[in-house]
Parts: C-alpha cells; structure tokens; sequence
C-alpha cells in the first residue's frame, strides 16, 4: 500500500510496463514526477515512462497512480532528453512543469546517474576573463551545465558543476592540458556553500545595467560558454551570473510586453519554462543595453543569419522562439529586469 494525497491505497506506483526495460521499439526508463495543480491548490503525483528509441525523439507517456488510468498517452517530445530527467529537475509537458521526485526502477537509477556523473569545481578570479572559453571547451567535450553561480570569493568566482557521461574522465582530460591552479575541484557539499546566500551574497549591482538571459535550449545544446566569451569579448561586464528555473508565472511577468506583440508568445513561454536558464547581469557604460543587443543579434534566427551570422542568435537559435538568448529591449527597462531577476526571484 502507498499513500496519497493522504490516504492509503493499494494503487501500484508504476503502470504495467516493466520500466527500464525494452517496450518493443524503444527502452522504457521511469519516473515519479509531481505536478503542482494551483486550481486545486494541490500536488499531483504521476508516474512518467520515457521511452528512448535507437532513432527519433524521446517519447513519453503518463500514468495516474490515483484513478489507476492513463494520463498520458505515448507521445513524442522533441525538446526533452532522457538527460533532463533527473532527480529534482523541472520537465515541460504539455505547458505543465512537472518536478522529477523519484526513479521507479534500478535500470533507470543507474541510467541517469550514468548520464549525470558530476564534476564540481571552482575558478580562480585570475581565470575569470577566460572563463566563458574554458567552459566551451567543456561543453564541446559532451559535458553540460547543471549549476552556475558567480560569486566575490577574494575576487570574481564562479562554482560549477558539469554532468555528463564519463564526466570525471572528460573533465579530467581537459584540466590536464590547463595550467595548474586555475580551477580547483570540490565536492558537491562543498559547492552548495557557494550557493548560499547568507556567505556569498549576490554580486549584481543593479545599476548601469542590462538583462541577458541564455535560454534553457541553449543551455541544454552546450551555448554557455559561448555567450559569456562573447558578452567578455565585447567588453561588457558580467558583473552576476546564477542558474535558475523559471515558473509560467515568473516567465508570463517578466516577459508581460511581448503579450498581444509576439504571435509566438505562448511559445516564448513553453521555451523559457522549459528547464534551467542562465541570467547575466551585464554592466558598462550608458548605452550598456544597446551594445549587448548588438551581440545578441536581431530577434528574428534567420534575420541574424543573413544579416549578422556570428551574432549569438544566428549561432545559437532554433526558431524566434527559442533564439537562443533574450536581452533587455530598451535601455528603462534594463535595471527592473536585473532586479526581478536577481533581487525578486533569485534574493527569496
């Protein structure tokens, strides 16, 4: 018996399928993942398979633990990976954020722990000009952003931890070829300290100041170093930088001015809600907002690649949804986008 929503029952936590295993076309790998139902005002729990097949995209398909139904069926998702699944991680299905809890089955456990072998590690504030290049050598080694955060540790600092297959060989292979005493690895106990607000406090200033926000596509394709090399090589500031996820609610305030402007906004949502993101504080001089947009690029992907192809957006972008990076449109409104980020969401 199991308990739900308080009561117990004899409900069984998975479907019928034997998770991690084959489901004829595909390999089947399961998940507990919570839904929180703001009309209801409650957390709803559901059990997830994805199905990975040799060729294609990653399909899921939901079961109700509670009524014993299925709650979704089999169905394709382009944009998720089996990668994005871990324990703790925020999955976008259908315009719900769903919480991975739980792996269901052994197979999985050791799947996902394979693909998320971490390597946690901290910067020199020497290697802070040079680090937006260093970790683009990571990223183009197959390892993945799955923490960031700058912060004043005797200088500028940043603490990271990548995942990966075979991260702790990649990262190795890496560090080796880089001079001695520019990155020193940590534990994760270790790294969770830098993400504590009450020893390091947040570094932005919020003045002189613009928004970038890397998107969470850019993010899962392997674009962090890139963007922050080019915000470097420009020669604005990054003055903060901290991973976080956002909810449909913080999204829908934050980006209130494309709604009714951008026929894609429903999907400018979908794509910033959809995992972690990475939010900039970039500062310089007054025409600051400008200058970044400059990097950034026109907001139109194949308007970039015809007339801007090293822009981020022309490199980076899928679609004008998923453009790879947002920046603050106008100069006003650089200090209230740097502060709902940095102050409201990420100073809770």
């Amino acid at each position: 018996a199991v308990i739900i929503d308080g009561r117990r029952s004899r409900v069984p936590l998975r479907p019928p399928l034997r998770l991690g295993a084959m489901a004829a076309d595909a390999t089947a790998y399961g998940f507990t993942v919570e839904w929180f139902d703001r009309q209801a005002d409650m957390i709803r729990e559901y059990v997830l398979t994805a199905f990975v097949q040799p060729k294609g995209n990653l399909e899921v398909a939901m079961y109700d633990p509670k009524t014993n139904r299925s709650f979704l069926k089999r169905v394709e998702m382009p944009h998720l990976a089996l990668q994005d699944f871990r324990i703790g991680a925020i999955v976008m299905i259908h315009a719900r954020q769903l919480k991975v809890t739980s792996y269901n089955d052994d197979r999985t456990h050791c799947a996902l722990e394979q693909l998320h072998g971490g390597v946690c590690f901290l910067t020199v504030p020497s290697m802070f000009r040079h680090f937006g290049t260093l970790l683009e050598r990571f990223e183009r080694a197959g390892l993945r952003v799955a923490r960031l955060r700058l912060v004043n540790d005797n200088g500028p600092t940043f603490a990271v931890q990548l995942t990966g297959e075979d991260a702790q060989q990649r990262w190795t292979s890496i560090a080796r070829s880089l001079d001695d005493g520019c990155m020193q690895k940590v534990t994760t106990t270790e790294l969770d300290s830098y993400f504590d607000r009450s020893k390091f406090p947040s570094t932005a200033a919020f003045d002189n100041c613009t928004l970038c926000l890397i998107r969470p596509h850019a993010v899962r394709d392997g674009g962090v170093g890139t963007v922050i090399s080019a915000i470097m090589e420009a020669g604005i500031e990054v003055a903060a930088s901290q991973m976080l996820t956002l909810g449909r609610a913080e999204a829908a305030e934050l980006f209130d001015v494309y709604k009714g402007v951008l026929p894609y906004y429903s999907e400018l949502i979908d794509g910033m809600t959809c995992g972690p993101l990475v939010a900039i504080e970039a500062r310089g001089a007054p025409g600051v907002c400008e200058q970044l947009r400059e990097v950034c690029g026109p907001h139109d992907v194949d308007m970039a690649r015809y007339l801007r192809p090293n822009s981020l957006r022309a490199r980076l972008g899928k679609d004008n949804a998923n453009n790879g990076v947002h920046s603050t449109d106008l100069e006003e409104d650089g200090e209230r986008e740097v502060s709902y980020v940095f102050g409201h969401l990420l100073g809770k």
